[in-house]
């Protein structure tokens, strides 16, 4: 996925600089460890569907399903560097041109900030990528040097490599 365009209809997108996989066997951090919830449905779907949930009640984080129906495991959207016109994805992130330019990572650099400019919210749960949600996963033939790590800021199963970015990307989160 790193290298690949998330684009949602509307709002714009950007290159795919940092994920984190989230496996449902050996892997306590995964919301499908302790198997099926109505909170996780979504992610026992079939892959290229939305696993969407509020992290601390608050940040609408984006998931995109990556295994077979019936088996819940996802990959986190972490960041992304935003191509194209970014005033969609600055509004909805409550900036203005100044601070887009002093800053422009605070668009969607971190998880929930990914979230924000893209306009995520929970009804997009469980949707498949395509029309019905807006969202697109693009492949635009960029291979980049991809690089993995431990995740960041999980609690449980925190040694799993299981963290890929972009390699030289300004547009990954800490400890890159």
């Amino acid at each position: 996925m790193i290298g690949k365009i998330l684009w949602s209809l509307g709002v714009g997108g950007g290159r795919l600089t940092e994920v984190e996989a989230y496996l449902p066997e050996g892997d306590p951090a995964c919301h499908a460890a302790r198997g099926l919830t109505p909170r996780n449905a979504a992610m026992f779907a079939a892959p290229g569907h939305l696993y969407v949930y509020l992290s601390y009640g608050l940040h609408a984080l984006l998931n995109l399903v990556c295994d077979r129906e019936a088996v819940g495991s996802a990959v986190l959207i972490r960041s992304f560097e935003p191509v194209g016109d970014i005033s969609a994805l600055a509004k909805n992130r409550s900036m203005d041109g100044s601070e887009k330019n002093a800053a422009p990572m605070q668009i969607s650099c971190g998880p929930g900030r990914v979230g924000q400019a893209l306009g995520i919210h929970l009804g997009l749960s469980g949707l498949p990528l395509g029309n019905e949600s807006g969202l697109f996963v693009i492949d635009d033939g960029v291979v980049p040097k991809v690089e993995r790590s431990a995740r960041i800021g999980v609690s449980q199963g925190q040694g799993l490599l299981l963290r890929f970015y972009m390699g030289g990307s300004r547009y990954v989160t800490r400890g890159a």
